[in-house]
């Protein structure tokens, strides 16, 4: 095994300099397993992004905030932004594990980022100081060499945030999960996000579900528009006929228990 170069920078301008030559460490769930392949780590514990607080109606909510620090956080976090964190890892890597770190290495089967998105959030990357929608994130943070150090996450405090999931297990990783938010705007009733999880490399938002919701279509086509989003979502945890009837039962049970 090589020796690791380690650095912990005091300054963000420090850690993005540093970023030239190494991967950011923040709770190190992810890296660990891969340190045979590591030879330079920026360690970003003394960078105070772990800040989580509420602001003119807003979520404000750091890189380095601990899932169980999203857990615990009382009212200030919809309760189930605070489920999907508690179901995304035991109590022993929630209290190592980071905001900004699992949005960065999570899968299509995290409930945390299936919850997230749900929300609309935006991310704030350095330098440059550039926001970008979770949405997009997802889509380029493989990107090599993605030199961008994730800051905060911001979302408006929603009107409604339902999430449910289908596991082998109560508290296993799940096989298909949706999470609907109700999220102000100025519509009335306030703009609808649908999103499916539970497969491939990360969750996915069902525009078509949104658009139905939108124009009057009713809860029946935007369920049959989060069926077809699964229809192809087939590897060997679960079948694509499987997810695809779930992915729709459960859009539909959130919408009808709370946002049409």
């Amino acid at each position: 095994m090589s020796p690791l170069e380690y650095h912990r920078p005091k300054t963000l301008e420090e850690a993005l300099e540093l970023l030239q030559k190494g991967i950011p460490l923040a709770g190190g769930t992810a890296i660990t397993p891969r340190r045979r392949e590591i030879v330079t780590v920026i360690d970003l514990l003394d960078l105070g992004l772990d800040q989580l607080e509420t602001q003119d109606g807003f979520v404000l909510a750091g890189a380095g905030v601990k899932l169980q620090a999203l857990v615990e956080a009382g009212g200030t976090l919809p309760a189930a932004l605070k489920t999907a964190g508690g179901l995304e890892a035991g109590w022993n890597l929630r209290n190592m594990a980071t905001l900004g770190g699992s949005v960065m290495t999570s899968d299509g089967r995290s409930p945390l980022l299936t919850a997230l998105l749900a929300l609309d959030p935006t991310v704030h990357l350095e330098p440059g100081d550039e926001t970008v929608s979770l949405d997009k994130l997802l889509d380029i943070r493989e990107q090599r060499p993605f030199q961008r150090l994730i800051t905060r996450l911001q979302f408006k405090r929603p009107i409604t945030l339902l999430y449910e999931q289908v596991s082998r297990a109560p508290a296993d990783r799940p096989l298909v999960c949706a999470a609907v938010g109700r999220l102000p705007s100025e519509m009335p009733d306030g703009s609808v996000c649908v999103v499916v999880g539970g497969f491939g490399t990360r969750p996915i938002r069902v525009r078509q579900s949104e658009d139905a919701i939108r124009q009057g279509g009713g809860v029946d086509a935007a369920a049959d528009a989060a069926c077809d989003a699964y229809r192809e979502a087939e590897d060997h945890w679960a079948s694509a006929a499987y997810r695809s009837h779930v992915a729709g039962v459960l859009v539909r049970r959130l919408l009808r228990m709370g946002i049409v």
